[in-house]
């Protein structure tokens, strides 16, 4: 069940293996309790071996559902939604399902401490990412024409949303750090991948800073060129400072990039603690500059095993084993 898809949608992609149920054609003001409603009376008539919850807002249906039915319930688990979780109808709840499902470590640690759940409840299953979609291959040519960007110019990409009240994405952060590269990299460009109201705040700053040119905003990419945006950089940079996971970061490495993420998130999952790539404190001006230094200067990753490392750690082959794992502890498989 969805809440905000469209029916037709989901059928599109799913609908020769999954029976499918969605809100999204109801009109907002009313689709939660209607979604709510829709998943109460399909747990009563269905009475389904286990019921997980994508989101945590949910958590409240599915503690009633395990008190009421007996039905196991678990529960997905992101990021900033839950790391300060208010007292409250979902606080409790999700101190009575069976088992909550972070997508890091990190939110897990946060939970932890900020809810006073106990270790051996929590499941992480992190995301995952098509590996055939993201992989090492050369971009087009016409790309790079596309934007301005000559052939012997090196690329920092970065791909999220704009917005105004999520400014710990990190995009502003490498923009200030930009006039202290260029004399180094006199080439350097950043293509910031994304859409959104922060757009105006980011065209004044970079036209304050003398920029123009060297930070692209390429605003919303098709889904389908989005593999050939990452190939065309030469490193992805998103510091974040409240990032729950960053599936960006699995594509980029996906196509054979190196990235730099902050050490103050989950971030640090997706990049294994440094492992995979370059870790700084997002809120130290100095310890960016060195990563963004590190970034371009040094010898790029091979594509291939890049692609391969990450794969073995985020691919779907190892989410489905993650998945199958927890059935199992449901005695499902």
């Amino acid at each position: 069940m969805s809440k905000s898809d469209r029916p037709g949608s989901l059928k599109g992609r799913y609908g020769r293996r999954l029976e499918i149920s969605s809100s999204g054609n109801v009109p907002a003001g009313i689709r939660t309790p209607v979604f709510a409603a829709r998943l109460l009376l399909s747990a009563l008539r269905e009475r389904p071996a286990l019921v997980i919850s994508a989101h945590p807002h949910f958590a409240p249906a599915a503690a009633w559902l395990k008190r009421t039915l007996s039905i196991p319930a678990a529960v997905s688990a992101y990021g900033v939604e839950v790391w300060d979780l208010p007292r409250g109808r979902v606080r409790r709840a999700l101190g009575r399902v069976d088992m909550i499902l972070p997508i890091s470590n990190y939110t897990r640690g946060r939970m932890e401490a900020g809810i006073g759940i106990p270790e051996e409840r929590f499941r992480v299953i992190p995301v995952t990412f098509d590996g055939e979609r993201f992989s090492p291959s050369p971009a087009p040519a016409g790309l790079r024409q596309r934007y301005g960007i000559d052939p012997g110019d090196r690329v920092l990409i970065t791909v999220c949303r704009l917005v105004v009240s999520r400014l710990d994405k990190g995009y502003s952060r490498v923009i200030e750090i930009l006039p202290r590269l260029l004399p180094d990299f006199p080439g350097l460009r950043f293509l910031i991948v994304g859409e959104g109201s922060d757009r105006p705040n980011v065209e004044r700053r970079v036209r304050e800073l003398g920029l123009e040119g060297r930070v692209i905003l390429a605003g919303y990419v098709p889904d389908e060129e989005l593999p050939d945006h990452y190939r065309m950089a030469d490193g992805f940079a998103m510091p974040s400072l409240r990032e729950g996971f960053g599936i960006v970061f699995l594509e980029a490495m996906g196509c054979g990039k190196r990235c730099l993420g902050g050490n103050r998130d989950a971030a640090a999952d997706a990049l294994r603690g440094g492992e995979l790539g370059i870790l700084v404190d997002p809120e130290s001006p100095e310890d960016l500059e060195m990563g963004l230094r590190q970034l371009l200067s040094e010898p790029p990753p091979d594509p291939l095993e890049l692609h391969a490392r990450v794969s073995r750690c985020f691919g779907r082959e190892v989410f489905r084993e993650k998945v199958a794992g927890l059935l199992a502890e449901f005695g499902l498989v």
